[in-house]
């Protein structure tokens, strides 16, 4: 009897000393992981050039390459795809985030502007900092390239540059391509309302109720049966829409119900879907707001 107690007091010595190693482990992984996202700003090997082809709602994908310097500054090289061969460049200053694991781009607008820092990766951060997840994660991540010595002098003189800090062209040879060869693209076509709030709407004199978007300046422009508005509209994420800044004109009516339906509208979408040629202005998952096809 006192030899079966003392080995069941051995027993339950060594299990408890297996849990208390297996807490700590797991403690000293969690740390580990926490360690690696404070350091990120200190500890990795940040500086350097990243590259990748980001999601674009109305093009093949945004070429992007992204140059961090040690003394904060940035230098950021976009090509959209599919439409036209120019190359904009903007160069500014960075800032870290107090856990030193997201910088921050300076003098980008109407976009988003924060990279999460990893080990040989930076990844995109939608408008509100947050990182994209589901099926399309993956396709926000730039890849860091091996050391190479590289100067402006080695762009492709084919190919336009776009200064975006003062606005300048450098170059004016431009590469022609359609951006709506095969299917139709989300900007620059002449978006006919289809239906608002789920009901049809019926058109009133000669002018089209129509919504454009200008993807050169994030400008848009439309017509709902009074007066012309525009205003601007960022896209977040790959599929993420908004609308800000609406300004029209002020002219009276006798019917502006459906007007005044669009514009609040508008304010409303975060999100939209193309398919088969009709376009979805959506809130949410579910609630489409308004549909359109394109002009003839």
């Amino acid at each position: 009897m006192k030899k079966n107690t003392i080995l069941l007091v051995v027993f339950m010595v060594f299990l408890v000393s297996c849990q208390k190693q297996t807490k700590n482990e797991a403690v000293d992984k969690d740390s580990t992981a926490v360690a690696k996202v404070i350091d990120a700003k200190n500890t990795l090997d940040y500086e350097g050039t990243y590259k990748g082809i980001l999601p674009c709602a109305d093009c093949e994908g945004i070429q992007t390459e992204i140059c961090i310097n040690e003394n904060a500054t940035y230098t950021l090289k976009t090509t959209y795809l599919g439409k036209g061969a120019k190359i904009f460049i903007q160069k500014g200053n960075f800032s870290w985030n107090k856990k030193g694991n997201i910088i921050s781009l300076e003098n980008v607008a109407n976009g988003p502007n924060q990279y999460e820092v990893a080990k040989n990766s930076l990844t995109q951060l939608d408008i509100t900092g947050k990182k994209i997840t589901g099926n399309h994660a993956a396709d926000y991540i730039l890849a860091k390239q091996k050391a190479t010595i590289e100067n402006d002098a080695a762009i492709d003189e084919t190919k336009t540059t776009v200064d975006l800090n003062n606005r300048m062209e450098s170059q004016t040879v431009i590469k022609k391509v359609n951006p709506a060869v095969g299917k139709v693209a989300l900007a620059e076509t002449k978006w006919k309302l289809m239906t608002l709030g789920g009901k049809s709407t019926k058109q009133s004199g000669k002018k089209i109720y129509f919504l454009k978007l200008n993807s050169k300046d994030g400008r848009f422009n439309g017509y709902a049966g009074c007066n012309n508005f525009s205003g601007n509209y960022v896209m977040p994420s790959a599929f993420g829409i908004s609308f800000s800044n609406v300004i029209s004109t002020m002219m009276a009516c006798p019917k502006m119900g459906l007007e005044r339906r669009f514009s609040t509208m508008l304010g409303e979408v975060d999100n939209y879907a193309l398919k088969d040629n009709i376009l979805q202005l959506k809130k949410g998952k579910q609630q489409v707001l308004a549909t359109f096809e394109p002009s003839k």
